[in-house]
């Protein structure tokens, strides 16, 4: 209704604007200054990783750990006006902020994620208190945006955590995989029968939250599972 009294306004900068068809509710100034990646990338973890002969080489810790989701994709790194983006989604109950960051980016990886062949969307689960804490799902936005975008399905509650976890910030690598793992189950009344299940959240740091997801949706019966987030942060 707004949009038929009042023009579109920057999700980024709150600028009037008129955005392109299908294009993100993003000025072109805030669009121009959305961080991309500057080198390869890991196809599975989305670590920056070197190249030899102009062939991308694989990643190391992705060899050695072995994360259970099969691919990843992400609109770009954890910086500048991406990562205040998405600190503001966080507490952003309007969905506009997730609508942008979604839109954003199908822009750069619709082409790919329409060509895996993803059934349903899911996202990683978030335990009831901090849901009230926040008043807010940040992730469970985010997929019902990719689902919408995608045709398919979404199930942002398929995901259950068993009980409130530690939160993962400022934890090593293995801690993170410790601290995760055997964390999550499948709700009740969901049943996969072989499909190709999408986790979208909006950061990835380890992987292994969304790693843990994919080890429970392969577990209950799902074909492959398959990651989007909307922004990596550097490895460490």
């Amino acid at each position: 209704m707004r949009e038929l009294v009042l023009p579109p306004r920057c999700a980024a900068c709150d600028c009037d604007f008129t955005p392109e068809p299908g294009g993100p509710l993003l000025c072109g100034l805030c669009l121009r200054q959305m961080p991309r990646f500057s080198g390869a990338v890991c196809t599975r973890c989305l670590a920056p990783v070197p190249t030899a002969g102009g062939q991308t080489l694989p990643c190391s810790w992705c060899g050695q750990w072995q994360p259970k989701f099969a691919r990843a994709l992400a609109a770009g790194p954890y910086e500048g006006l991406l990562r205040q983006m998405l600190l503001r989604n966080k507490a952003d109950s309007t969905g506009v902020v997730a609508r942008a960051l979604v839109d954003l980016a199908w822009q750069r990886c619709g082409e790919q994620l329409a060509d895996w062949g993803v059934d349903v969307v899911a996202a990683p689960p978030m335990h009831w208190r901090r849901r009230w804490q926040r008043g807010v799902n940040a992730q469970a936005e985010l997929a019902e945006a990719v689902a919408r975008r995608l045709g398919v399905p979404a199930a942002p509650t398929m995901l259950r955590l068993r009980r409130e976890v530690a939160p993962q910030h400022g934890l090593s690598r293995p801690g993170r995989l410790r601290n995760i793992h055997g964390e999550m189950r499948l709700a009740r009344g969901h049943r996969l029968d072989a499909a190709h299940v999408l986790v979208v959240d909006d950061i990835l740091t380890s992987g292994a939250t969304c790693s843990e997801a994919a080890r429970v949706l392969l577990a209950a019966g799902a074909r492959e599972a398959s990651v989007l987030v909307i922004a990596r942060t550097s490895p460490g």
